[in-house]
């Protein structure tokens, strides 16, 4: 790795930080500048490769109550709350489905989960740069707070994040900016300072209204939809992140 001077007469904006990191292609370390002070990210389909899981999750819930779905049906929810979907299905088959079917719903994923829930390549040294460069990280998820800690737990990822926000927490889930501006409020950030991590249509669209800049994940959608859902640059892998978060916080 090369050696690296900061010119003592260069001043930064208030705010910015600085992290070094890796050029992947021919290992010369470069300087990155992220203009934030806090980054906010979705758990599902962001931080743990879930959404398939979280989706299939309902399936033998549906099926044992007469409600034949695929999992393409449940897919169209992706970035919305469980209650959302619940209250599609209760529409849409006359039954007058109840909350217990949330729960039963959640120890399904639980199951799967166990044996295959995995997180991203990378996002680890993503997360540790972001830490050690003093931006505030965050989550906030359509998920309930137990499966939000409990996909964390599983994958070791729960150590980066102190502040932990769930759409169950607030009065309008995504993609409503509720829940975005309530994570800002915890970690003390006004929201223009703040970027939001979404694979979501709906997530984008509430970090857009909350005022907050959007990077796109495209492990759910790919970059098209994300970018007129409002995500203002994407990446493919976490390898790409560092690139992607300098593109848009360049402004």
């Amino acid at each position: 790795m090369g050696r690296f001077t900061r010119s003592r007469s260069a001043q930064s904006p208030p705010g910015w930080v600085r992290h070094l990191t890796q050029d992947v292609q021919n290992h010369r370390g470069r300087f990155v500048i992220y203009n934030m002070d806090a980054c906010i990210f979705d758990c599902d389909g962001v931080l743990v490769d879930s959404e398939k899981l979280s989706c299939g999750a309902w399936l033998p819930v549906l099926a044992r109550r007469g409600i034949q779905a695929e999992l393409a049906d449940i897919e169209v929810f992706i970035g919305k709350s469980d209650a959302a979907v619940l209250e599609h299905f209760r529409k849409a088959s006359g039954q007058p489905l109840d909350g217990d079917i949330i729960a039963e719903r959640e120890a399904e994923f639980f199951a799967l989960a166990r044996q295959q829930l995995r997180g991203f390549d990378g996002l680890p040294h993503v997360l540790e740069s972001l830490r050690q460069s003093h931006v505030q990280l965050a989550v906030a998820s359509s998920g309930s707070p137990r499966k939000i800690r409990f996909s964390l737990e599983l994958t070791g990822l729960d150590r980066y994040f102190p502040i932990v926000c769930s759409a169950a927490q607030v009065e309008r889930g995504k993609p409503a900016p509720d829940l975005f501006l309530h994570a800002a409020t915890l970690v003390g950030c006004e929201p223009d300072r703040c970027v939001v991590v979404e694979d979501s249509v709906p997530g984008l669209v509430g970090a857009r209204a909350a005022g907050m800049r959007a990077l796109g994940f495209t492990s759910s959608h790919p970059a098209p939809t994300l970018a007129a859902a409002g995500a203002q640059a994407t990446f493919e892998s976490y390898a790409g992140f560092a690139a992607a978060a300098a593109r848009l916080t360049a402004g």
